[in-house]
């Protein structure tokens, strides 16, 4: 199979192209009745060409959305801004209890800042995205569990409310559901589903492509141009960096490239408080 370019398109450029799908010819391609959510429909065999097209790339593109979740870094940021400010909350709350006359609140206090909070009691707010994840969902687990009756004691039920609300809208944000640790890093699954949205674009190109070929001029053919046209868009806007003289001019393509961080750095830290 041809290789066209599409290893140069990044993980948000394959995400935006799905208002491309929705637009233009593409828009009166119909999936609705393929587009399962075990993505086994039993008449899949039997569908149109420009139906499996559109299929494989709303596939491929979802698996991309799922990795960067929502995507945008101001949203995860008042996310995360949230979540740190929850924190702080909670921080300052133990720190009054703590400062309480009564024996068996600062006592019950104590307890809960040993064991819910890091370091001076905002340490936790400068771990990345993924492990406040598991630190929010730690304290909240605790809360209904070893630390339940130190919590009622000092009255902080209203904080660690406000930590799971806050842990699991950034959980949703970078893309975990409910409870579950991700498969590898944010990286890796970056680099694996634009990869595969890379294979996929490639092969319908390539079959657009032939069958553009056999196509005489009419109808048919103005649609596939149709069909086409977004494709050719999308590599135009994200083209190959330039080669020297000294390289070939073959068909080969460079290695799937994204801007992802190494998988070390896979999330940026909070701010200090």
């Amino acid at each position: 199979m041809a290789r066209y370019g599409y290893s140069f398109v990044p993980d948000r450029g394959f995400s935006a192209f799905s208002r491309d799908l929705d637009e233009g010819a593409w828009k009166d391609v119909s999936i609705k009745k393929y587009d399962t959510l075990d993505r086994m429909p039993p008449q899949l065999v039997e569908a149109p060409r420009p139906v499996a097209w559109k299929l494989r790339a709303t596939w491929c593109i979802a698996v991309v959305d799922e990795a960067l979740g929502i995507g945008s870094a101001s949203e995860l940021a008042a996310l995360d801004a949230e979540w740190d400010a929850a924190q702080r909350a909670l921080h300052h709350f133990v720190a009054s209890a703590e400062e309480g006359e009564d024996p068996a609140v600062r006592e019950a206090a104590t307890r809960i800042r040993s064991v819910m909070l890091k370091g001076n009691g905002t340490e936790q707010t400068r771990l990345g995205y993924d492990a406040e994840v598991d630190f929010g969902r730690f304290q909240a687990a605790a809360a209904r569990k070893s630390m339940e009756a130190d919590i009622k004691k000092i009255g902080a039920g209203a904080h660690l409310k406000r930590i799971e609300k806050a842990t699991e809208a950034l959980a949703k944000g970078i893309g975990r559901g409910g409870g579950e640790k991700r498969p590898g890093t944010r990286a890796k699954r970056l680099r694996a589903a634009t990869s595969g949205c890379v294979t996929a674009f490639n092969a319908i190109h390539d079959e657009i492509t032939w069958l553009l070929a056999q196509s005489a001029p009419g109808k048919q053919r103005q649609q596939l141009e149709a069909l086409h046209a977004p494709f050719l868009a999308l590599l135009e806007r994200y083209p190959p960096p330039a080669r020297s003289a000294a390289m070939d001019d073959g068909e080969g393509e460079e290695e799937v490239v994204t801007e992802e961080p190494a998988d070390d750095e896979e999330e940026p830290a909070s701010a200090p408080p």
